[in-house]
């Protein structure tokens, strides 16, 4: 199948100039947990990026939509599967990593448990996925992950601890306040991730954002 017609079936892929590769994205109004996070001052999701400028456009909205309801068809699995080979097809295997939600957050245990198969179907292919729908997390053990995915818990508050219950994590600190683990040096190469892989590592255990 062509990738238009993969496309028409599930939706498109995003490429954000941060990402070293591709990415898949929901609304972040969808969002269960950071839907309420959002509203709360203090949080990492207050002020959400991606509930602010081109997010809001009506065309991505619907694309948004038309990702979040694909994911529950049948056939998805196998679309994207066939989406994703597609475009890595011509990416050097030292580039190959994909990022899962760059907006939006897992819908369903059911969703989850159809990306596993999505990276399980790609073991060329390393995949990130940070979320803060704990909820889901909960269901989860360590042997049933992909060896090629890494699921990160992301913290609730900013300036927090990262969450305890889960072995990978991520935080957010804000400038002049200590990081904890390993700091995300985007902030000071225009937002972008360069050659830094860290995300994907299962090597490094905390991830912090400084704040922008």
């Amino acid at each position: 199948m062509t990738i238009k017609k993969l496309e028409k079936k599930i939706g498109t892929l995003s490429k954000t100039s941060k990402m070293p590769a591709y990415s898949f994205g929901t609304s972040a109004f969808d969002c269960k947990v950071g839907d309420l996070l959002a509203k709360i001052k203090g949080t990492t999701c207050f002020g959400c990026y991606a509930r602010t400028g081109n997010y809001r456009f009506p065309a991505v909205r619907l694309a948004h939509k038309f990702r979040l309801e694909a994911i529950n068809e049948p056939y998805w699995v196998d679309a994207m599967t066939q989406l994703i080979t597609i475009k890595y097809s011509k990416i050097k295997k030292s580039k190959k990593y994909f990022r899962w939600f760059d907006s939006g957050d897992i819908p369903s245990l059911e969703a989850l448990q159809k990306i596993f198969q999505v990276c399980k179907n790609t073991p060329d292919i390393n995949h990130w996925l940070p979320t803060r729908e704990y909820g889901v997390l909960k269901y989860v053990e360590q042997k049933d992950i992909p060896d090629n995915l890494i699921i990160r818990a992301s913290a609730i508050k900013v300036n927090g601890n990262p969450p305890q219950f889960w072995q990978w994590t991520s935080t957010v600190h804000t400038k002049g306040k200590k990081h904890i683990g390993k700091k995300c040096p985007a902030i000071n190469q225009d937002g972008q991730c360069l050659d830094c892989r860290n995300c994907w590592k299962r090597s490094i255990k905390n991830i912090s954002y400084e704040q922008h």
